[in-house]
């Protein structure tokens, strides 16, 4: 028996749709999804394994381990009223998690001020940092033992308890263990609203719904630094103005808390506690976690707190990288329901994705970190005027996401958007070459608009095609492990890029500068205008040019790696329900809530 065509599609004996290319390109059913499948006709159930008695349509690992390990579908279809109440708590929620991490991003030196930090303040983003990274993979998978909802709620619960204690922070000690708090929260707010939405709607329609998280990304980075700078400047008094940049997002995460908790659909997971615990790969997460720490810390504090070379830093990144081995191996071997499956990167097409991930985060990153530095450092803008100059990246990276989704769901495809998104990052980063000493402002407002397009058409559907590419059963833990290989990338992409700006500063500092000058310049306290060194300020800015045009040749190779990526990643014909799937107001076990 054979399953009807779809104008994209031939049959093959059992069902197996053979690969129709379309002009132009080549175009693959997404696989393992009713989404995916035909639009009409009957489903044709599959009877269970004669040996084993299993439901086939259950994961390999389930299949291989026995039944108990059969992970539920969480699949909801929503009245469009409730879908639209539940969206926009999930679109609140990560506006808040993007609003909390960029507040403090800017507080930093009131922050070091008042707790009286001085070098250390960095460890605020790093233990942010360790707590987003190290329980990343996890959370995709718990999601699926104990459900969505309780996952996403537990995490907004560590966000709001993690700032609440930062807002009382007497020490710097205090401050770091619960910034690590907060970051477990945030962590879990990016991978389970990504999750989340994808449960709620078709693949054909999930590009507009994750395209417009865009917005609240956009949006959450835009309003922090206004948050921060409203709440230090407007205090005169005693300098605690920044405690309540850590008071605003529990406040309005409390509210959209009990929001969420009544509008998003809470779909049962079968089993008892008992049974839930079990299916967690507790080895697994210890490895993953041990493996990101030891990893992260020598990243981060290599050439600023301790040296590279020292023994610390090589033992820690030693250990790391061997625990990175050890969960290779327990999760081949040993693990009954793996966090990180490893068919993700042994299937060509995901794993291009994962490696995109890591490599264009990385750019991102840099370009975060380095552009306010090149306009304020080399060219002498005041920090308003390099914000105003950096709009047109971020404004037109939120608009662009934000189009890509209806785009996307237009066209039912993800490839054309993809792959035309990744050709103007590319441009877009190798015109960054040419930024010099004079530059005019047009050109800056062209090159980082036709980057910002770029990247608002490649993070948001980089995701759909990652969904659209996966089994079923892998779209949430593999949405988690790509927000890991995100977060990884970016923290090896800014180790990588600070060493090169700084070997490539230095080697161009003449050799009769002052020693005292040459220090200054290197810790990067260096400021334009500094009267005992006024004869020396052209060449600390000649050094500076070329130590960031060096990061900026080191970008172009990385973002062009990912455009020949796209080689590997299929188009998908993205599916809408099957006829006769209806939305349902609730689920048996969320009546009266």
């Amino acid at each position: 028996m054979t399953v009807p065509a779809t104008p994209h599609s031939r049959d093959k004996p059992n069902g197996v749709k053979a690969e129709l290319p379309p002009a132009g390109g080549v175009v693959t059913q997404a696989s393992g999804d009713l989404e995916a499948g035909p639009v009409s006709g009957e489903a044709i159930p599959i009877p269970p394994d004669p040996r084993t008695g299993l439901d086939p349509k259950q994961s390999p690992n389930a299949r291989e381990h026995g039944s108990k390990d059969a992970l539920d579908d969480q699949t909801s279809r929503l009245p469009f009223r409730r879908l639209m109440a539940a969206y926009l708590c999930l679109a609140l929620i990560y506006f808040i998690s993007t609003l909390d991490i960029n507040s403090v991003a800017t507080a930093l030196p009131a922050i070091s001020r008042s707790l009286d930090a001085g070098s250390s303040i960095t460890w605020v983003g790093t233990a942010y940092l360790m707590g987003q990274t190290s329980f990343q993979a996890l959370y995709g998978r718990l999601s699926d033992i104990f459900g969505r909802k309780p996952v996403l709620l537990a995490s907004i619960g560590c966000l709001i308890v993690g700032d609440i204690l930062c807002g009382f922070a007497t020490n710097v000690t205090w401050l770091y263990v619960c910034r690590a708090l907060s970051g477990v929260g945030g962590g879990g707010i990016s991978s389970l609203v990504q999750i989340t939405v994808s449960d709620l709607v078709s693949l054909k329609e999930r590009g507009k719904y994750q395209g417009m998280l865009s917005g609240a990304i956009g949006l959450g980075a835009g309003t922090g630094p206004f948050l921060a700078a409203a709440f230090i400047d407007g205090d005169s008094t005693d300098g605690d103005g920044w405690r309540w940049i850590f008071r605003v997002p529990p406040i309005l995460a409390a509210v959209c808390l009990l929001a969420m908790s009544m509008a998003l659909p809470l779909k049962p997971v079968t089993g008892s506690w008992r049974e839930k615990l079990a299916k967690i790969d507790w080895f697994g997460l210890g490895a993953a976690v041990t493996a990101v720490v030891f990893v992260l810390v020598p990243i981060n504090s290599g050439g600023s707190i301790f040296p590279w070379n020292s023994a610390l830093v090589i033992a820690m990144l030693s250990i790391g990288f061997v625990f990175f081995i050890v969960l290779a191996v327990i999760e081949k071997r040993f693990a009954r329901i793996p966090i990180i499956p490893l068919r993700l990167f042994t299937q060509r097409s995901t794993a291009a994705i994962m490696v995109q991930s890591a490599l264009y985060n990385s750019v991102w990153q840099i370009d975060i970190y380095f552009l306010p530095i090149y306009f304020q450092q080399v060219r002498g803008y005041s920090a308003l005027q390099s914000a105003i100059l950096v709009l047109p990246l971020l404004l037109l990276q939120s608009l662009a996401g934000v189009a890509s989704g209806p785009i996307m769901s237009k066209i039912a495809r993800y490839g054309p958007v993809l792959y035309s998104g990744m050709a103007l990052w590319t441009l877009g980063a190798g015109l960054k070459i040419l930024f010099s000493l004079d530059t005019s402002v047009p050109v800056y407002v062209l090159v980082l608009a036709i980057e910002g397009i770029g990247i608002g058409l490649v993070l948001q559907p980089a995701l759909v095609a990652l969904q659209a590419l996966s089994r079923k059963e892998d779209r949430a833990v593999a949405t988690s492990v790509r927000n890991l290989m995100r977060m990884l990338g970016s923290v090896f992409g800014m180790a990588s890029s600070t060493a090169i700006k700084y070997a490539v500063t230095k080697a161009a500092l003449p050799t009769s500068m002052p020693l005292a000058l040459q220090a200054v310049v290197m810790d990067g306290t260096w400021v334009r205008g500094d009267p005992a060194f006024v004869e020396w300020e052209a060449a600390v800015i000649d050094a500076e040019m070329r130590g960031i045009r060096a990061v900026f040749i080191m970008m172009a190779p990385l973002i062009g790696a990912c455009l020949l990526g796209c080689y590997f990643i299929p188009d998908s014909i993205l599916k809408g329900d099957e006829k006769g799937q209806r939305p349902q107001d609730s689920h048996p076990a969320e009546k009266g809530s």
